[in-house]
């Protein structure tokens, strides 16, 4: 068996300098590994878990084992070993005992042992027993995309056990794990967002009817109408010249049968209602100013460039409007929770310009806003189309269901990146994405040209919700 087709896929897509070693027949994979000497602390393994909320990588070197219950208690989450058919449903490619420490190449998130950071080479498998990739540190942790680093959750293995030897009896973790510790880590964070309030008021009118199969323009107006601010909101955006309507938009009904239609009304309703009550600093890359004109801007581009598609892809027009406009949630969540380190994560910005937002986030965090808001989304039970697009709209190799949004959100995201807008790494355009989407650059430049013509209406609309 070669190389695992994604692992080799990723390799060369991320542009990692490594080298491939052919491992000698051996009566267990540990020692095949030991005739060519390789440094067993050097040996790095992903164990794959899973819990309620799906596939966890946890990496580690081979000369440590996991401890599931400190693990959970960091996570906040209940974890167990995943089942062999888990894993061979997630690692299609990849020999079930000898998963490689990747996850972005399979959609699956991932958290490191911070002790791996104070290593020089790292070996991992390929996804056979057969072959062991070479790489230094660096070019490891450039693999790891979003991942979390983690503090506490492995022991020394002292009869350090054969890779392939992986246990499936691990006793299930206890139900309720209180955070614990001092520090300012995922742990603190996880608390506080448990004590976060339920959706706001008007976004659970919102969404119970969009629930509501009987509803009707009628039901979501009147429900709209009982929030000034909110149906003013609507009202500005269908008169927009942006949809090209001529006539006066005197109510919302009319924004709603004439203009936009109910599902747009009703999404775009919701994503407003959803966020209102968060309110944190307004100056600041991250800041309120900075957020909604990024949100309002992304949101028209993620609708428009989803109607280029071809028909059988092509997202709801609705839901790819909300996805825009909530996908970086996460940071008006970091900001109310965490005023000063939120004022930090934007100083940091501004002297490290060049540094990709996520890093900067993980330094001060521990984790990052694509992870906060997912999590929060989840706990409201938003659609699980906002949920991804949340979570892994900075993940190219995202290949799970509901893919296009993440994807659209992503292409929306470099745009602005290039006229200089938003937290993307950079605005260069995702070239691979491009070709499964069949999107053109000529159609972008038109869908691009079309959006900053209305660029006073988004404007004016991002101050209002600023404020």
């Amino acid at each position: 068996m070669s190389i695992a087709a994604s692992v080799k896929r990723y390799l060369d897509h991320r542009r990692v300098f490594y080298k491939l070693h052919n491992l000698p027949a051996a009566d267990s994979f540990l020692r095949a590994t030991q005739k060519i000497h390789i440094p067993i602390n050097s040996l790095v393994q992903g164990s794959v878990l899973c819990d309620r909320f799906g596939l966890v990588l946890a990496i580690t070197s081979a000369d440590r084992s996991l401890d599931l219950v400190a693990l959970s208690r960091l996570m906040g989450r209940k974890f167990e070993l995943a089942s062999k058919p888990q894993i061979g449903a997630a690692f299609k490619d990849c020999d079930i005992d000898h998963i490689p420490p990747l996850g972005e190449p399979y959609g699956v998130r991932v958290i490191i042992d911070d002790s791996l950071v104070d290593l020089t080479d790292v070996y991992f498998v390929a996804g056979n027993k057969t072959h062991i990739i070479h790489t230094d540190s660096k070019n490891f942790f450039q693999l790891q995309g979003n991942a979390w680093l983690g503090h506490g959750f492995t022991v020394i293995n002292k009869e350090i056990a054969p890779l392939e030897a992986a246990a499936e009896t691990a006793a299930v973790v206890a139900e309720a794990l209180a955070p614990a510790g001092p520090m300012i880590d995922l742990r603190k964070k996880i608390a506080q967002l448990e004590e976060l309030p339920a959706m706001p008021d008007m976004a659970q009118k919102i969404y119970q009817l969009s629930a509501n199969t009987t509803a009707d323009s009628g039901k979501l107006a009147e429900v709209i109408e009982t929030d000034p601010s909110l149906a003013a909101q609507v009202m500005r955006y269908a008169g927009s010249p942006f949809f090209g309507y001529r006539g006066k938009i005197e109510s919302i009904h009319a924004a709603i049968s004439r203009v936009l239609g109910y599902d747009m009304v009703m999404n775009l309703a919701l994503g407003l209602a959803t966020a209102k009550p968060f309110k944190t600093q307004r100056s600041g890359p991250l800041g309120l100013d900075g957020f909604w004109r990024h949100a309002t801007y992304s949101a028209a581009l993620v609708q428009t460039l989803g109607a280029q598609l071809p028909q059988a892809m092509r997202p709801s027009p609705g839901l790819a409007y909300l996805a825009g406009l909530l996908h970086n949630f996460g940071h008006l969540l970091i900001g109310h929770l965490q005023k000063e380190e939120f004022a930090e994560l934007n100083n940091r910005i501004i002297a490290s310009p060049n540094t990709p937002v996520l890093q900067l986030e993980q330094q001060v965090f521990g984790s990052n806003h694509a992870e906060f808001g997912a999590w929060l989304m989840q706990q409201w039970k938003l659609p699980e189309e906002i949920i991804v697009s949340m979570r892994e709209h900075h993940n190219e190799q995202y290949a799970g269901e509901h893919k296009v949004y993440s994807q659209l959100v992503m292409i929306a995201d470099r745009i602005l990146k290039s006229h200089g807008m938003g937290d993307a790494p950079n605005g260069d355009l995702p070239t691979e994405i491009l070709q499964e989407l069949k999107l053109k650059e000529v159609q972008i430049l038109l869908v691009v040209n079309r959006v900053l013509e209305d660029c006073e209406g988004l404007n004016t609309m991002a101050q209002q919700l600023a404020a």
